[in-house]
């Protein structure tokens, strides 16, 4: 059978263009419905095609958790610029929601176990970094940070995978729930800090 998808077209996938043609896919049906053969379906190819620029289905959703965390450090890191303290960690909860809201399956994927450990966690550098600058500014000690800002998502975290999923249904007020989170994520780093 003689393919009728256009030999330009074909030549011009490449690592790259399988990796966008995965996250579009992912973000419209769902990063737990990500497979090869719907890949290859949404790029018009064969799904023997794709294994000359992604190894398999495992190390192409690896990626797509590495670039969704990395996209979300630059995310945050542009929401802590020229902030501090109780404000900063205020900004960087509304950008994580912001981020869910605008991407919700690659947040899922990025709140599944990494499949990539090294990359994942290279990639939430620059989130850690800019939630413990946030945390750091309160005047917290250096061993209670890594441990507040893991609450501090834990808790917005709850929030955010409620929404996103629609859990909430049609709740009127939930921009005032979620402002109680907020309020209640930095009060506890507030109320752990030194007093000034």
């Amino acid at each position: 059978m003689t393919s009728t998808v256009p030999a330009e077209r074909r030549a011009r996938l490449d690592h790259e263009t399988v990796v966008l043609a995965a996250e579009a896919l992912v973000d419209r049906e769902g990063y737990d419905t990500l497979s090869m053969t719907l890949l290859a379906a949404e790029l018009d190819t064969r799904v023997s095609s794709l294994y000359n620029h992604v190894a398999n289905l495992e190390d192409l959703r690896a990626e797509i958790q590495v670039r969704a965390m990395a996209l979300m450090g630059r995310h945050v890191q542009r929401a802590a610029m020229g902030r501090a303290g109780a404000d900063g960690i205020e900004a960087l909860c509304y950008q994580l929601r912001d981020f869910a809201r605008t991407y919700p399956q690659r947040y899922a994927a990025i709140t599944r176990a990494p499949i990539d450990r090294d990359g994942f966690f290279d990639a939430a550098g620059e989130v850690i970094e800019a939630l413990g600058v946030m945390v750091r500014s309160t005047g917290l000690p250096e061993d209670d940070i890594l441990s507040t800002g893991m609450a501090v998502f834990s808790a917005l975290h709850g929030f955010v995978s409620l929404e996103v999923s629609g859990y909430f249904g049609g709740i009127d007020d939930l921009e005032r729930v979620f402002e109680q989170v907020v309020r209640g994520a930095v009060a506890a780093v507030v109320l752990d800090s030194p007093p000034t």
